[in-house]
């Protein structure tokens, strides 16, 4: 009896084994037709979204490009070989989206990627936007401590300093009724500041813009001082819609003060001062500019 079991089990183990092989057989069959009987052969691909202007080095440093493997067949004659030699020093002439696979023609020497400021002019929620300049001295723009992309304030200071005119006539009026700044002359808000706009974006500082991808990893590779190597003169290029480039344009640069806000800053109305309310250091509810209790810890 326990012989017949021990050789129904070796049947069934042999029995088994064949159906694997020819499982296995089948499968493989599939699979060499499917591929051509090809051999796979090594390739590159975009692993993720490589964006324009990138260099060879940092993508390979980031793993934005990996090594992969794909049927001969459909080898691409330009493909590149060998992420160093191919793509050392050069950088993405355009996007490059996940799976595709690198070619030679996909990275370029950094003078041939020809590319203007205007391509940096980038659609902000939907809208077109413009580049405009503006020159302030270093009291006006935090001490010359802005920074390409960083975010400001912008106000429009001396708004009681001017003449007002009547919207019908153009001509003076000297009427309190016609002026809201008259009388105010005499007060610590005779010349008021208020808001133009909250969290405008800096695209350049003078000639420096914004660095993009690939800049900032270039810069750092030659050693230089990311500190400004030349003088700051005070010219500010703000990226901003048209007509936001038209209320800029309206305003006496003079007039004009800057304050830096922090990326995360959330704008929030801002009301004109009222020439005729105590200072906040008079009114018990505000004191110091963060409230009653002070800044805190």
């Amino acid at each position: 009896m326990g012989s017949r079991r021990t050789l129904i089990l070796v049947a069934a183990i042999a029995i088994g084994a064949v159906a694997a092989f020819l499982v296995w057989s089948y499968v493989g069959g599939i699979q060499n037709k499917a591929y051509g009987n090809a051999t796979k052969v090594k390739v590159f691909v975009v692993k993720r979204e490589v964006t324009k202007g990138t260099y060879g080095e940092e993508a390979k440093a980031q793993k934005l490009i990996v090594q992969d493997e794909i049927p001969k067949k459909f080898f691409p004659p330009n493909a590149i070989r060998n992420l160093d030699a191919d793509l050392g020093g050069k950088v993405a002439v355009n996007n490059l989206a996940v799976n595709q696979i690198v070619t030679t023609d996909m990275f370029a020497d950094p003078i041939a990627v020809q590319t203007t400021f205007a391509d940096r002019l980038e659609k902000i929620r939907g809208k077109d936007q413009t580049a405009i300049t503006i020159s302030v001295d270093t009291i006006r723009g935090v001490a010359g401590l802005l920074q390409p992309g960083d975010y400001v304030n912008i106000m429009r200071t001396d708004t009681c300093g001017t003449e007002s005119t009547t919207p019908d006539t153009g001509t003076s009026s000297d009427t309190a009724a016609d002026d809201p700044c008259a009388g105010q002359d005499n007060i610590v808000f005779g010349k008021q500041a208020r808001y133009i706009y909250q969290k405008v974006q800096i695209l350049a500082i003078d000639q420096t813009p914004v660095a993009q991808p690939g800049e900032v990893q270039a810069a750092s590779d030659a050693g230089g001082d990311k500190a400004t190597s030349t003088q700051n003169r005070g010219m500010i290029t703000f990226i901003v819609p048209a007509k936001a480039a038209q209320y800029l344009a309206s305003i006496d640069p003079g007039n004009i003060y800057l304050t830096l806000v922090p990326r995360d800053y959330k704008p929030t109305p801002q009301n004109a001062i009222d020439p005729l309310a105590p200072l906040p250091a008079e009114d018990a509810s505000q004191l110091t500019p963060y409230g009653a209790d002070g800044p805190g810890k």
